[in-house]
């Protein structure tokens, strides 16, 4: 009881806040939760940006989201920066026209803004980024699936294929439309892959899918490349993923792009900068062995 009276009274300081009419004039910060990802994108982004800003935790709840949305759609704000899924919905139901940046949003392509001033930070490192990886991190591995929903993953099929037989690399570009593909497209991929490379899907990563995407791998001995950081620090032989502080950082810079009025005909989309992550042990089973060079490079180092 105690507990949902302090809640309660949370809520309604909140509902006060939101409600005062000079709120309303700021741009906001809006998290989708309180996990490490979000919280490092929102460090970047308030040690970057120079003017003021209220920021809103939607907590991973969707009550809150709605609350906090109701409230943002009577009293919109000049600007809104959303971090994570959560928020980004809550911007597409509740702010539209408002100018958005949105950082971390794998969902992102199935969202419809219906406004040319958004900017988004893209939820991975430029996929062109952690192709070039590849041969340092996986010598003689030439033979790639990438695993993907074309729904929800942008990528440039033409570009992608130029640039890996730059570097000898074959690509095999599988796709998928739901998650119950992904056993069946598995076990006919991975006879002929010698990587598999997965990205940020929702469709493909869950916390199920995961761990039986890295035991199916591990056991038919291929390593996995993403640049996922659930997946990066959950099974992966290797991982590019987002470093949150540059996602802060680009969204800050675009925020005040924003602010400053700089027109945009239609939506562009940031690719932050990526940070390695390396496990040891799985590369061990795999015999798979890193270069010193990239060993001093990785940010972490899975024992």
């Amino acid at each position: 009881m105690i507990m949902k009276r302090l809640l309660l009274r949370g809520l309604m300081v909140g509902l006060s806040i939101l409600s005062s009419p000079l709120w309303a004039a700021e741009p906001i910060l809006v998290l989708s939760s309180s996990d490490p990802e979000n919280q490092a994108v929102a460090a970047g982004f308030k040690h970057y940006f120079t003017g003021s800003i209220r920021e809103i935790n939607l907590e991973g709840s969707d009550a809150q989201q709605r609350i906090v949305g109701e409230q943002l759609k009577g009293a919109p704000p000049s600007l809104a920066v959303v971090v994570g899924d959560l928020a980004a919905q809550m911007a597409q139901w509740y702010l539209p026209g408002v100018p958005l940046v949105y950082c971390g949003v794998s969902r992102a392509a199935k969202f419809s803004f219906n406004n040319p001033q958004v900017i988004g930070i893209y939820h991975e490192p430029n996929p062109l980024e952690q192709l070039k990886l590849v041969p340092g991190l996986f010598a003689g591995k030439t033979r790639v699936a990438m695993f993907y929903s074309p729904e929800n993953v942008q990528i440039n099929q033409k570009e992608l294929t130029q640039k890996a037989g730059e570097l000898g690399i074959t690509l095999n570009f599988v796709t998928l439309g739901s998650i119950k593909e992904v056993p069946a497209k598995l076990r006919n991929t991975l006879p002929q892959t010698d990587l598999l490379w997965v990205f940020t899907d929702p469709v493909i990563l869950s916390s199920h899918s995961i761990q039986y995407l890295v035991l199916e791998a591990v056991s038919a001995g291929v390593p996995i490349y993403c640049g996922d950081s659930s997946l990066g620090r959950r099974g992966a032989t290797a991982a590019f993923i987002p470093d949150g502080e540059d996602a802060g950082k680009l969204a800050a810079k675009a925020a005040t792009d924003l602010i400053h009025g700089t027109r945009r005909s239609k939506q562009e989309i940031v690719y932050p900068k990526g940070k390695l992550i390396l496990n040891q042990k799985i590369a061990g089973l795999l015999k798979v062995s890193f270069p010193a060079s990239l060993l001093s490079q990785a940010q972490e180092l899975i024992q």
